[in-house]
């Protein structure tokens, strides 16, 4: 008999995820519809900026008193104190610029941050390496890739698809509709102030809600897209195929019996007989 591990919870055939920059004021009016239509995203925050005017879009960066209840559950990441070109900085001061925002964030939302957007998607080697001491798991450039995950390094992360690319659509239903159910992971980027410079809040509507309520799609934040691959790699099945181990501390799901197989949960820290 064959067990098999799923690439999403519940055997779902896709997973969606969003990662939105900057914190903006703009990000109120997304968040309560993606909260409507059950979308999910991360959201990458400059602690140094809040309060303060955002220069695109004629936009305010929000309020450090309002970060905890507005991005409640979805992901809050890094996108540095200030927002600099990481790339025009030593070491020492992308470590304060990405450690320090870490603290300032987990201070906000009570949870750790382990995830980060590279402010302007600029980055190098030197800084990948900065990051790898930093608690970091992964870090999102602006780069798009085919198949983005899982990714060959994860603190170079490339996504499906930029917000306003004119083929997002395109990408979306060869993914989607694939006939081979490859499992695909759509991951988009972008800026909610752009809704406002090209006065097009429509696009909320019209692009983003036709993704929502599929029930084969896993709609998820960017880590928990990562920690449920670093769960389910973990997953150990008995030689014998009667018993699952689950050793993580998130719950796993099995396919029992191939694609037409039983579903089965397996709890975190848990051992589940299956035949």
């Amino acid at each position: 008999m064959r067990i098999e591990i799923p690439k999403f919870p519940g055997n779902k055939k896709h997973a969606l995820t969003f990662s939105f920059d900057d914190g903006v004021v703009t990000d109120r009016r997304t968040i309560e519809k993606f909260n409507e239509w059950g979308l999910k995203a991360t959201w990458n925050l400059n602690s140094g900026l809040f309060g303060g005017h955002h220069g695109s879009g004629d936009c305010a960066h929000v309020k450090a008193g309002e970060v905890e209840e507005l991005y409640r559950g979805h992901e809050v990441a890094i996108h540095t104190v200030t927002h600099p070109f990481l790339t025009r900085l030593d070491r020492g001061q992308v470590a304060r610029e990405v450690l320090d925002d870490r603290r300032a964030l987990e201070d906000l939302v009570g949870y750790a941050v382990r995830g980060m957007a590279y402010p302007f998607g600029r980055y190098d080697d030197r800084i990948i390496e900065v990051l790898r001491g930093l608690g970091v798991v992964y870090a999102r450039t602006v780069e798009d890739r085919w198949e983005c995950f899982p990714a060959a390094e994860p603190l170079a992360w490339g996504t499906t698809s930029y917000m306003y690319a004119p083929d997002l659509q395109k990408k979306w239903d060869e993914r989607y509709n694939d006939p081979w159910k490859n499992n695909h992971i759509i991951c988009i980027w972008g800026h909610t102030y752009e809704f406002k410079v090209n006065n097009d809040w429509e696009a909320l509507e019209r692009v983003f809600k036709p993704m929502s309520g599929r029930p084969d799609v896993w709609y998820c934040t960017n880590i928990e897209l990562f920690d449920y691959e670093d769960a389910r790699r973990r997953m150990v099945i008995g030689a014998t195929g009667k018993f699952a181990f689950n050793p993580s501390g998130r719950p796993v799901t099995v396919l029992v019996g191939g694609d037409n197989g039983k579903v089965v949960d397996v709890p975190a820290g848990a051992t589940v007989r299956l035949a």
